[in-house]
């Protein structure tokens, strides 16, 4: 159905080349390939009708494991692994051959009313409509359909809410009013009944929320969604005002939000839960479709390449539960995080205490290679930026635009034009916002393009090996923290000082996988001074691309700045601790032991013993897995 809005492109239309490819290999080759050996939830394939022996499965594992199956499938499909793609084809084939008479699709146990059990269907389902963009499978847009027409069921409580995002695919596909009309139905009824901040009341004012960070994004995308099948604008404005507010309130200097595990602050120790750099990414792209505001690209691009890479392995085999622009350890004692403040929860591990993220980082990068290109009115725009091949069709025609160059690690794009036959079409590239303009080539000469709304929009018949050129022109920007340091951002990336890794390996005894504790083995009690900060004193450099850009052994890139050596910044040691271990009902206990954390940045006593400047490099956080982004500021 043409909402007149933008469209997403099916799965497989964009294919990745370069390290974005290498990038999802190494992930097929890491925990999405091998998620199952790290035992319970995922050695059981509970949505294939299986349970482990004398067991009621709990909800929550139909959640996490839907998670992989989405993630594992897309995977897949985008690096030709056809064995991953059968793998999730399992799960979803019993799925659509075991369909109840009423429509219900998965175990009974998913049949209890808690506002919770049927969640899970959300995430399942977003697996399903990535199989159908890929296959064309009719079975699925009518399972679904009779899942929700068929049931008549009441979805308007908890995160059972979130069924207005399959619903309102199922109904742009085939078409059924009624769908339609049980979605707005189940947003008024949620609405009217939430006594949470996840409502659209609380969405609309101005009240800072408190709320647990994943439901937030989740919750927050439904406004927009709805507004691209009705043009209600108020759905709209509660979406874009939800995720202002995230912008504002809750932010963090590496493009993720807090969530640890709730909606808390924005000083340089908060974190964020891995799951909410997929989900909050995946709810933009609602919002980028809706709006057209490719302010929601660039804030995609930030949290992918900077919270979400620097919160994995470079070989994927393990990722952190909660990942924070600071983290000078990650140990089995060191979240900082007042929720299980004192535990593992910010290791690199294959497997965490909470099993969700381990799920769902399998899910962030193929929805961001899906979301690189989108069509409006037929028209192709490229949104987001890394190597990739987008194949479309104009009229009789097919046409790739293939786009080489290693981006975010450089500032000129290139776009090479593959077709059989001359063919006319209008082709849009964003200028990010972050960019002083941009220049457009085409096989090495100056064109004239329109530049409007954040595209450049070339139009002309385009011929075989026809290259467009875009340049970008960023500079580099040093910007304050909610607690008064300063961090340092440069196009897309943020730069930190990569802390050497003293690593300690693990294995627990259910996992086939190991588990990996970070002590720092370098220097990084670092300060910085605004004032030194100049043109001239911070010096970019660029290199060859060899080898993984996400290592810190081989990035390309990177900064070096004038900083000083502070005493009295070290680590945070501690016998006792309060740890927060129910966040909805705010229950605390105290806990014994050894306990040893990233300090909060150091107030201005220990600043004014910072000695003389000397040159530090930093590189891409997404490459730093101990770090310091935050840096603290003298004169302050």
């Amino acid at each position: 159905m043409d909402t007149g809005n933008f469209t997403r492109v099916p799965l497989g239309a964009v294919l990745p080349r370069g390290w974005l490819k290498d990038f999802l290999n190494t992930q097929a080759e890491g925990l999405t390939g091998h998620l199952n050996e790290i035992g319970y939830p995922y050695s059981i394939a509970f949505w294939k009708g299986e349970t482990r022996e004398g067991e009621t499965p709990p909800w929550e594992v139909f959640e996490q494991t839907a998670y992989w199956l989405d993630g594992m499938y897309s995977c897949g499909v985008l690096t030709g692994r056809e064995d991953l793609c059968a793998r999730a084809d399992e799960s979803f084939g019993y799925a659509l051959s075991h369909v109840a008479e009423d429509g219900f699709i998965g175990s009974d146990v998913l049949r209890q009313k808690s506002g919770w059990h049927r969640w899970p269907h959300v995430v399942f389902f977003r697996g399903l409509m990535a199989k159908y963009e890929h296959t064309g499978d009719r079975r699925i847009p009518e399972a679904v359909r009779d899942f929700y027409l068929k049931g008549q069921y009441d979805y308007s409580e908890k995160r059972e809410f979130l069924h207005i995002e399959p619903m309102l695919w199922a109904y742009g596909v085939t078409g059924d009013a009624r769908l339609l009309s049980l979605a707005e139905s189940t947003y008024k009824n949620y609405n009217a009944r939430c006594l949470d901040d996840n409502c659209e009341e609380v969405m609309l004012s101005e009240k800072k929320p408190y709320a647990h960070g994943v439901t937030y994004d989740e919750t927050g995308k439904i406004g927009a969604l709805l507004y691209l099948y009705t043009k209600n604008r108020r759905y709209l404005a509660a979406s874009v005002h939800a995720f202002e507010k995230l912008d504002t309130m809750f932010m963090l200097a590496d493009g993720g939000h807090c969530s640890n595990e709730f909606l808390i602050g924005n000083d340089s120790l908060q974190s964020h839960e891995l799951c909410t750099v997929t989900d909050y990414t995946w709810a933009l792209s609602y919002l980028f479709m809706a709006t057209g505001d490719p302010l929601y690209a660039d804030k995609i691009e930030k949290c992918i390449f900077n919270a979400g890479i620097g919160a994995v392995r470079e070989d994927f085999s393990a990722i952190q539960y909660f990942s924070c622009p600071n983290q000078v350890i990650a140990a089995e004692n060191s979240n900082h995080n007042e929720f299980f403040r004192g535990t593992g929860w910010m290791r690199y591990n294959a497997r965490h205490h909470t099993a969700c993220c381990s799920g769902n980082c399998n899910r962030f990068m193929p929805n961001f290679c899906r979301h690189m290109w989108f069509l409006r009115g037929g028209e192709p725009y490229a949104v987001l930026y890394a190597p990739g091949a987008f194949t479309f069709t104009r009229g009789k025609h097919t046409v790739t635009v293939e786009q080489t160059e290693a981006y975010p690690f450089t500032d000129e794009l290139s776009f090479t034009v593959h077709t059989a036959d001359p063919v006319g079409f209008a082709l849009h590239l964003r200028v990010p916002s972050w960019s002083r303009g941009a220049s457009l080539t085409l096989n090495g000469q100056a064109v004239e393009a329109a530049f409007a709304g954040g595209f450049c929009r070339i139009e002309r018949v385009f011929c075989e090996g026809d290259v467009l050129r875009l340049q970008l022109y960023p500079q580099v920007r040093v910007q304050d923290s909610a607690d008064g340091g300063l961090y340092i951002e440069r196009g897309a990336l943020v730069y930190s000082l990569g802390v050497k890794i003293r690593e300690h390996v693990t294995q627990a005894a259910e996992s086939a996988l190991p588990d990996y504790e970070y002590f720092p083995d370098s220097q990084w009690n670092f300060a910085l001074r605004k004032s030194e900060l100049t043109d001239g004193n911070v010096r970019f450099s660029r290199g060859e691309l060899c080898g993984d850009p996400w290592d810190a052994a081989h990035v390309p890139v990177s900064l070096e700045v004038p900083a000083h050596t502070i005493e009295g910044w070290d680590l945070e040691r501690k016998k006792e601790v309060v740890q927060c271990y129910d966040l909805y009902a705010k229950k605390r206990r105290t806990l014994q032991g050894d306990f040893v954390f990233t300090p909060c940045l150091p107030d201005r006593n220990i600043l004014s013993a910072a000695g003389g400047a000397e040159y530090i490099k930093l590189i891409p956080q997404g490459a730093a897995k101990l770090r310091v982004t935050v840096f603290p500021q003298i004169g302050a």
